[in-house]
């Protein structure tokens, strides 16, 4: 088994137990907190229908579009609330319809990776770490740090890998086993996400255990 396919199965894991850790303390916690926990649930889901398509046809290259659609949609309504800039809902509006019109307009692009699309809603995304990044040293608020550089760490080697996954497919600027190095330094970024992830959870929403002496 390669490297690639280790570091998949084990981001797949990762994912799953934080979603597991997440809805322990979901009750008692803010309404950032259960969007992101639901963000969480969701990618899950898209995460293992990936990996059973793979295993079934090897062909999942759409899910990536399904992926970054849901993973959009989500951290714009999470960051929503930690920034507290209705704005962003609208924004968020105007980028899943110029999504929808381009998959509308070329189906096929559904079927490979959406370069813009990936640039444009990750991009965003990033903007948005960054924003939180500023508003948390003016405010004093750091529970959601740990969670938004794994946001902002993952986003960012994503974007820059993912978007370039046409060239293998359409122009072979770049080898195949290239694009599976980059691949891997992707799952391994996302690993790293999914332990700040934990780490945040740990540290600040679990639920502490009592001091009390009896």
């Amino acid at each position: 088994m390669e490297l690639f396919d280790v570091l998949g199965k084990v981001g797949i894991l990762a994912v799953i137990i934080n979603t597991f850790f997440f809805f322990k303390s979901f009750t008692k916690n803010s309404k950032a907190f259960k969007i992101f926990t639901y963000y969480l649930l969701l990618i899950s889901i898209i995460q293992v229908m990936s990996y059973i398509i793979h295993l079934v046809s090897e062909y999942n290259l759409y899910m990536s579009n399904v992926y970054i659609i849901v993973q959009f949609a989500v951290l714009t309504l999470f960051y929503r609330e930690l920034l507290n800039i209705k704005i962003l809902v609208y924004i968020g509006v105007l980028v899943l319809l110029f999504l929808g019109y381009q998959y509308l307009n070329d189906v096929s692009l559904f079927l490979k990776y959406n370069s813009i699309g990936i640039a444009l809603t990750q991009g965003l995304i990033v903007i948005y770490a960054l924003l939180y990044f500023y508003f948390s040293l003016a405010k004093n608020d750091s529970k959601f740090l740990l969670i938004n550089l794994g946001v902002f760490l993952y986003l960012i080697s994503s974007s820059l890998i993912l978007a370039s996954g046409n060239l293998v497919f359409n122009f072979d600027l770049i080898s195949k086993e290239d694009y599976i190095l980059l691949l891997t330094l992707n799952s391994a970024f996302y690993i790293i996400f999914q332990s700040l992830v934990f780490v945040a959870w740990y540290r600040n929403f679990r639920k502490k255990p009592s001091n009390h002496v009896t």
